[in-house]
């Protein structure tokens, strides 16, 4: 079964093997409902878990000091694929080789790669023989249809913002 990354492991949090990490995904109603995630193929199970912006402290059963939390730090979580069902994300897997169109369906370019440097991920799309970039924005993607492999954009935004 296929694995996503869901959070990358920032650093322990206090004495007890909390660890904090970065979300990927920011839908809190997934992780309060999660109960169990991976680390290099290795299940861990939840006991606790809060969020403070982008960021979630988690404590599980399998790591119990500091100590023990400081050999997770720039680890990835995964889950199974399927576990995940959040309304309004996406994998970055399943935008890549998009078609961007705009309102009118006229092709735009293919979706190359999604970079995420900050809060707001970055489109890479294949554009007149070059590369162009733009934020994934509600301001600029007007629907996302994964099952027609289409990201449809608003033109004039689009027009704005892709450098």
């Amino acid at each position: 079964m296929q694995k996503i990354e869901i959070a990358k492991v920032l650093k322990p949090q206090g004495i007890k093997g909390e660890i904090k990490v970065e979300f990927f995904l920011t839908d809190l109603n997934f992780w309060y409902s999660l109960k169990n995630f991976e680390i290099d193929e290795k299940v861990f199970n939840i006991t606790s878990f809060r969020s403070q912006k982008n960021f979630g402290f988690i404590g599980t059963k399998e790591i119990k000091t500091r100590n023990d939390a400081e050999t997770f730090r720039n680890k990835v979580l995964k889950v199974d694929k399927p576990k995940i069902n959040v309304e309004g994300e996406y994998f970055i897997s399943d935008l890549e080789n998009c078609c961007v169109v705009d309102e009118k369906d006229n092709i735009m370019g293919y979706i190359e790669s999604v970079e995420k440097y900050s809060t707001v991920p970055i489109i890479n799309i294949t554009l007149n023989g070059g590369v162009k970039s733009f934020p994934f924005l509600k301001t600029v993607i007007k629907n996302v249809d994964l099952n027609n492999k289409k990201v449809i954009v608003f033109k004039q935004k689009l027009d704005e913002v892709i450098v």
